[in-house]
């Protein structure tokens, strides 16, 4: 295994860049070739730069932005529905999914949405998809096919889910991905529409309202931010709310780029660091997890705004080794197509002319998209509290799966793989159970590079 890589994984719940938790296997990065021959590689080149290089882009004015963002996205919709199989779609109820529905329904008059009902006790900060989704799913008089996902079938599939991935990945996404696609082809879905990408380029996760408004603290002199970091670290992690002001000020002592990163972490590194055995924190040297990051912020034009910044990030690395690489994946398995229109390359290209103050507008992420959409969906779904497209894992992890969660990371199972240290991890399941630490996501990361490791590494030794 690769320390670093896991230390990186362990980080962001995901892998950004071109490492593996493998040391013998590296991704090529998006919008690059190889030329290979006889074994050795003779050429790489770059061959697409994303719109942020381009430094000679004209902003346009809020009319031609919201008209601009309907006609682009339309555009991209319906050139995606060409296709000699059946075609369905993903249907959340948030904005994106039920954009591309809209506008997929105007040439496919019966389109087979597909959705997932969570059952489970309820959750601070987590938002149940399906009555959203039944409301769009009614109000454009579409068929909605449910799943139902438990805890259990979290046990039962995680497994599968990261052998399919080739990498541990945090999350409970992929396997409602896997689900939906499972009975999408039962029904006879080859293909199916995804509103994957819609925060990527207009804003959307709450790390973008975050970095908007550092400009009311950011100007404080260091020591005032420390505080202001050291008081916020203080915050109880039980309601929603202060966990979430909690992250935003968790590096407010950091400068502007190295906030920038730090909203995507999910763990601090010195918390982090006092998880490993010696032996494995050895191994790390002074390596930084926020690296690829910050390469990619060296590039980029220094004139370009933070959320420029982000979400440059964003498309770089949360889309391509995270978000696209577990949709595209889980889907394969089963034999469907997943399209990403809002990824369509000219649509791509329109959004980086719409100014920062018409993607995160006041309190509003996706401002131009919601005003592109207000006539055609109901009000509720425009506005709708956001959530992730996963499940309540929170409440999972320290209720329903405590025992599964006790079992994969047993004391003889962590020695054995020389990583963490056995008391520490029991010690971090025990404050997440009690609720006076918020580890849930590193705790699951961890599951994760156990069966990672039970399924590639220890399978290894018998082939």
């Amino acid at each position: 295994i690769d320390p670093v890589e896991i230390n990186r994984y362990l980080t962001y719940l995901w892998t950004p860049g071109e490492g593996t938790p493998s040391k013998l296997f590296k991704k090529l990065p998006p919008g690059e070739y190889l030329l290979i021959k006889n074994g050795f590689i003779e050429k790489r080149k770059k061959w697409y730069f994303l719109p942020a290089y381009d430094i000679n882009v004209k902003k346009l004015n809020k009319i031609d932005s919201i008209k601009g963002t309907y006609q682009h996205l339309k555009k991209a919709v319906h050139r995606q529905l060409v296709s000699d199989v059946p075609i369905g779609a993903f249907l959340s109820g948030g904005l994106d999914s039920s954009s591309i529905v809209y506008l997929a329904s105007q040439k496919i008059e019966k389109l087979n949405c597909f959705t997932i009902q969570i059952n489970s006790s309820f959750e601070y900060g987590f938002n149940d998809d399906l009555p959203y989704a039944k409301k769009v799913a009614s109000h454009l008089n579409l068929p909605l096919n449910i799943i139902e996902v438990e805890p259990s079938t979290l046990t039962s599939s995680i497994e599968e889910m990261v052998w399919q991935l080739d990498e541990p990945l945090a999350d409970f996404a992929p396997l409602n991905v896997l689900l939906i696609s499972k009975l999408a082809r039962r029904k006879g879905m080859k293909v199916l529409l995804s509103g994957v990408g819609g925060d990527d380029l207009f804003t959307g996760y709450r790390r973008h309202l975050s970095l908007k408004y550092e400009k009311a603290w950011s100007w404080l002199p260091k020591n005032i931010r420390e505080s202001l970091e050291n008081i916020s670290n203080k915050f109880p992690v039980e309601q929603a709310f202060l966990r979430r002001l909690r992250k935003t000020f968790s590096g407010a002592s950091l400068d502007p780029d190295q906030r920038i990163t730090n909203y995507f972490k999910w763990i601090d590194s010195k918390n982090l660091q006092n998880l490993y055995t010696d032996k494995f924190k050895f191994k790390l040297a002074n390596s930084k997890a926020e690296q690829p990051f910050l390469n990619l912020l060296e590039e980029l034009p220094k004139d370009l705004s933070s959320i420029e910044k982000i979400l440059t990030i964003e498309q770089r690395f949360f889309l391509a080794d995270h978000n696209l690489t577990y949709t595209d994946k889980m889907s394969m398995q089963q034999g469907v197509e997943v399209r990403v229109p809002f990824l369509d390359h000219e649509l791509i290209e329109f959004a980086r002319k719409v100014p920062d103050k018409y993607k995160c507008r006041g309190l509003e992420s996706k401002w131009v998209l919601k005003k592109a959409m207000e006539p055609f969906l109901p009000n509720e779904v425009i506005n709708r509290p956001k959530t992730g497209f996963g499940a309540p894992i929170r409440q999972w992890l320290r209720f329903d799966l405590y025992e599964w969660l006790n079992d994969i990371l047993s004391e003889e199972k962590l020695q054995k793989r020389g990583i963490f240290k056995p008391l520490a991890i029991k010690q971090l399941i025990e404050k997440n159970r009690l609720g006076t630490l918020d580890a849930s996501y590193t705790l699951l990361s961890i599951a994760c590079i156990e069966i990672w490791c039970k399924r590639f590494i220890d399978l290894e030794k018998y082939c």
